[in-house]
């Protein structure tokens, strides 16, 4: 009896092996690899640049790498290179002093280890400057002799912004590309004494900034001084209704693209007056968007007042549904993760009509208006993509805590 379970035993372990055998032999071989760096971050001013490879099979399938893009190939089955760079993992350490000699030009050479003849390039210039924008910290109130910091915002042609304080000794632009002025005067060191308050003078100020190698790259902000005496007057507009998230597909199917966020409101038209009361002591002032109704009088000494009137913002998209699973029968069908939603538009701002009496003229100033559009949804999230079947026999633990998966969704359009 025992002998003839040993020859069944035998028998099995056998056919286990033919079958795994004949698996082995049939398994994809890899096809092609592409390089997906972060071309979208400021990888040229602090020389650290995420990135990613991803192998395509000769059955179609594909697998990216760990850490980046969120895969699960190992980095040690490939052979990462740069005449201008380190490779640390999923993160390339670039020298920027050999990128500039190189023409600004950073190149990457991706290959597999055991398969070098599949291999990849991918080349990465140093993008221009293409936006500069002068900007004051948010919720700062600048009143009459404090000190102020501005910040510069820098927007280039990849789409990569980046922002720092104009006196910081830590920014990653060095201090002589931007030159930064207060009203007609240049600004050394980026703190700036605003003046005393004066009835006679401007209510209020402008930052200038300019890249100095390219002096049509500029921007001018004007911005009120805020009086002792303040107040706010907010007009409120509804926002777009947030989507709902799709349901995951059938096994095999592709996931659905996500809902989209609903619009936000238009601001209504706000009516603003301004006139000085009989004796001349006080400033009237009324406003109103036909739903809402503010009015008050200042004091003529150092008072400012703040309308806002914005458009609703818009709904965040959905997110698409998931990939359906691989059905059993066919291990490599898993379904594509659906797109996000697209997020609703912002509403538009309120158009601010100003009235003033020729006595009341010299006050405008010291009204300052926010009537900015809403801001657009979120969009949603791509479905993540389906699972793939592990196919001939019991999935491995490492498979069953880490599924392969199908492309996961785009998200949705901004």
């Amino acid at each position: 009896m025992i002998e003839l379970q040993v020859k069944r035993l035998i028998a099995l372990l056998c056919v286990v092996g033919i079958f795994n055998l004949t698996a082995l032999a049939s398994s994809p071989a890899p096809k092609s690899i592409r390089i997906f760096p972060e071309v979208q971050g400021h990888w040229f001013l602090d020389g650290k640049l995420p990135f990613g490879c991803e192998v395509t099979y000769t059955h179609g399938g594909k697998r990216r790498t760990s850490g980046y893009l969120n895969g699960n190939l190992p980095w040690r089955d490939l052979i990462c290179e740069s005449d201008q760079a380190i490779f640390h993992g999923d993160e390339v350490l670039v020298d920027l002093y050999k990128v500039r000699q190189n023409n600004n030009t950073l190149v990457i050479r991706a290959s597999l280890r055991d398969f070098p003849q599949v291999k990849s390039e991918f080349t990465l210039k140093i993008p221009p400057v293409e936006a500069i924008q002068v900007l004051l910290p948010e919720n700062e109130k600048p009143r009459y002799e404090k000190v102020i910091e501005p910040f510069i915002r820098l927007e280039w042609a990849n789409g990569a912004t980046y922002t720092y304080e104009a006196g910081s000794t830590n920014s990653l632009v060095h201090t002589d590309s931007v030159q930064m002025f207060f009203n007609d005067s240049l600004i050394f060191g980026g703190r700036i004494k605003l003046p005393a308050f004066n009835g006679l003078d401007a209510h209020s100020f402008s930052l200038s900034v300019v890249w100095a190698s390219k002096p049509w790259l500029n921007d001018t902000e004007v911005f009120p001084f805020i009086g002792r005496e303040h107040e706010v007057w907010e007009f409120h507009t509804p926002s777009g209704l947030n989507a709902a998230n799709q349901a995951s597909a059938p096994k095999g199917m592709n996931g659905v693209e996500g809902f989209h966020g609903l619009p936000g409101s238009d601001a209504q038209e706000v009516k603003l007056s301004l006139q000085l009361n009989d004796d001349k002591s006080e400033l009237r002032v009324k406003a109103s968007n036909g739903i809402q109704t503010f009015e008050r009088s200042f004091s003529l000494n150092e008072f400012s007042l703040e309308i806002i009137a914005r458009g609703g913002n818009g709904g965040n998209g959905g997110r698409g549904g998931e990939g359906g699973p691989a059905p059993f029968d066919d291990p490599y069908k898993a379904g594509i993760g659906g797109k996000g939603g697209r997020g609703g538009r912002g509403g538009k701002g309120a158009n601010v009509v100003i009235e003033a009496s020729p006595e009341a003229d010299a006050f405008i100033p010291c009204i300052i208006v926010e009537n900015s559009d809403g801001l657009p949804g979120k969009p949603g999230a791509g479905g993540r993509g389906g699972v793939f079947s592990a196919g001939y026999g019991m999935p491995t633990l490492i498979e069953l805590l880490f599924p392969s998966r199908n492309y996961d969704g785009d998200p949705g359009d901004e």
